[in-house]
């Protein structure tokens, strides 16, 4: 009669094969409510050195998600705030060149028409309009800057006609620049507007 030699019982192998201990998730520290915060803090004292720690842990990790969310929400406020602005303002940039000076105007207006009239009043001519931005214009006018191109003493929305300047313009696509560079560059502006019917409307 065979004898089994080996330590383990021929009854039920399968307990002694190896034991591949399930994975176990990474800690998920939990957000804090206020009033586990307060109560925490109030029996600080009492608590195990161990205990306070871990509450230290704890309370940091749910600040930095508080934190990241305050911070997402943030961004989609100042978003949405930026959206609304530009659909109600609808700013607006706009090129002028004076009725009888030989001088060229651009800027931009939150409130176009009550800007134009007081232009039209001063025998600025309006030549042309189109949704715009602060920004734009700044830029437009750090780069006269850099090519040495200075404004008038007047204002700084004012400048001397000259070819460089009118270049410019175009090859920033300005408003009106390239479609209206032949008038723009014209001596008798006047003489210009009415022969071919030109309306400041």
């Amino acid at each position: 009669m065979n004898q089994n030699t080996n330590s383990e019982p021929m009854e039920n192998r399968s307990a002694y094969l190896t034991f591949d201990a399930p994975k176990q998730p990474e800690y998920q520290f939990k957000d804090l409510s206020d009033i586990e915060v307060d109560s925490a803090i109030a029996n600080l004292d009492s608590m195990e050195v161990r205990s306070q720690l871990k509450f230290a842990i704890v309370l940091l990790q749910s600040q930095r998600k508080t934190q990241s969310r305050m911070e997402a929400t943030l961004e989609q406020l100042v978003q949405g705030q930026e959206l609304l602005i530009q659909r109600l303002i609808k700013t607006k940039n706009y090129l002028l060149i004076h009725r009888y000076k030989f001088l060229l105007k651009f800027g931009y207006s939150e409130n176009l028409e009550n800007r134009l009239k007081k232009h039209r009043q001063s025998d600025w001519i309006v030549l042309a309009s189109a949704e715009g931005s602060k920004e734009r214009e700044k830029a437009l006018k750090m780069l006269l800057k850099e090519e040495g191109i200075k404004p008038e003493p007047s204002s700084d929305e004012i400048f001397s006609i000259t070819p460089k300047l009118v270049e410019i313009l175009c090859a920033f696509d300005w408003v009106g620049a390239n479609k209206y560079k032949d008038l723009i560059l014209r001596k008798d502006h006047q003489l210009e507007i009415n022969s071919i019917g030109f309306s400041c409307d």
